[in-house]
This record gives C-alpha cells, sequence and structure tokens, in this order.
C-alpha cells in the first residue's frame, strides 16, 4: 500500500470509528458508568474530528485539492506544486488523534491536554469559516461539520466549566496546546509555500 493509497483508507477508518466512539458515548452518558463525563466528553471531541475528517477527504472530500488551489496556501500557480501533500495531510491528521487520544485516556491526569484539543477543534472551525473563505467564498470541504462542531465544543466548555476541576494552569496549558496543534498545518503549509516558491525562483520557472 503507497502513501495516497493509505490517505483514501485512514479517514474511512476514521469515519467507521466516529460511528462506534458516538454510539458508545451516548449509551455510557445515560448509564451509570462510573466513567467520568469529561473523558465521555473528550472521546466525542474526537468523534466529531473523525466525522470532519470524513467530510474533508471521503465525502464529499477534496480538502487537499481544494487547500492547494483555493487557499492562502496555494501558489500563484498549482501545477507549480503542492503546499499541502500527502505525507502531511498523513502526518498531521493521525499525529493530532493520538493527542486526542492521550487526552481522552489521560482525563483526570493531564486534563488540560484534552481541553487543549477542543480549542484545536475551535481553531479548526476559525479555518473553515473565515480563513478559508478569503479567495473563494461558499462551501469548502469540511465546512458543515465545523459549523456543526460550533454547538458540541460550547456545551462542552460549559459543562467542563461547570464540573471545577480545572486550575488556572490548566487552562493556560490547554490554550498554549490548542494554538500550537491548530495552526500547525496553515504554518507548516505556509512554510513550504515559502519554499516552493525560493525554488522556483532560483531555477527561473
Amino acid at each position: 500500500m503507497n502513501l495516497k493509497q493509505f490517505n483514501e483508507l485512514w479517514p474511512r477508518i476514521g469515519g467507521l470509528f466516529a460511528i462506534i466512539i458516538t454510539i458508545t458515548v451516548v449509551l455510557l452518558w445515560n448509564s451509570n458508568s462510573n466513567i467520568s463525563h469529561l473523558v465521555l466528553i473528550y472521546w466525542f471531541n474526537l468523534a466529531i474530528l473523525m466525522f470532519h475528517e470524513f467530510e474533508e477527504y471521503v465525502y464529499p472530500g477534496g480538502f487537499k485539492e481544494f487547500a492547494n488551489s483555493k487557499t492562502v496556501l496555494s501558489l500563484p500557480d498549482p501545477k507549480q506544486g503542492n503546499t499541502i501533500s500527502d505525507m502531511l495531510i498523513v502526518s498531521i491528521n493521525l499525529g493530532i488523534w493520538v493527542f486526542f487520544i492521550i487526552g481522552a485516556l489521560l482525563a483526570k491526569i493531564v486534563p488540560w491536554l484534552g481541553f487543549g484539543m477542543i480549542i484545536f477543534n475551535f481553531i479548526n472551525i476559525l479555518g473553515h469559516l473565515i480563513i478559508f473563505q478569503k479567495k473563494v467564498k461558499g462551501y469548502n470541504p469540511g465546512v458543515i461539520t465545523a459549523i456543526i462542531m460550533i454547538p458540541f465544543l460550547i456545551w462542552a466548555i460549559i459543562i467542563i466549566g461547570d464540573m471545577n476541576q480545572f486550575s488556572s494552569l490548566d487552562y493556560v496549558l490547554s490554550i498554549i496546546v490548542g494554538l500550537i496543534s491548530g495552526i500547525s498545518l496553515p504554518i507548516i503549509g505556509i512554510i513550504r509555500r515559502k519554499k516552493i516558491l525560493r525554488d522556483l525562483s532560483q531555477t527561473g520557472v
């Protein structure tokens, strides 16, 4: 299996996991389980992300092509190359899964990590609703699920705030982690864009 084939497979697997996680969270939330609601919120936050990635890369899909041709990350001429590569997509998306999963598994030990992933999803929303609207207005791959995320994330923040389990330091760490992870894709894309343009200018293309 090559990288392109793997890139077509992982968001489909994520979509399946999203359904399983959602059903599990709903059942446990309404049961007498000893699992805390904070843990369940963090797991559902992962499911929301996976549904979002399914829209971006499977149905209707096309996020890679959109990012490389119709956003601030695209080159003046898309034929000059791609700033968002298959390797970058795999690395960023599967890498962030790890943080979401660790945040859910260690919610009682490092609660700020899972909350940082909620902030990550907020930044994701801003990307689709603001940044990706600068060059092309209207639909972009992932915008529907980004909009659907909004009420859940607001609800999650309210619920977590009412739990009174976070210190000021926890909130600070959450913001730092959320911001750094949330801007990783556009920052790397901008760096790659500058490098490609510099290489092209040096070769006289």
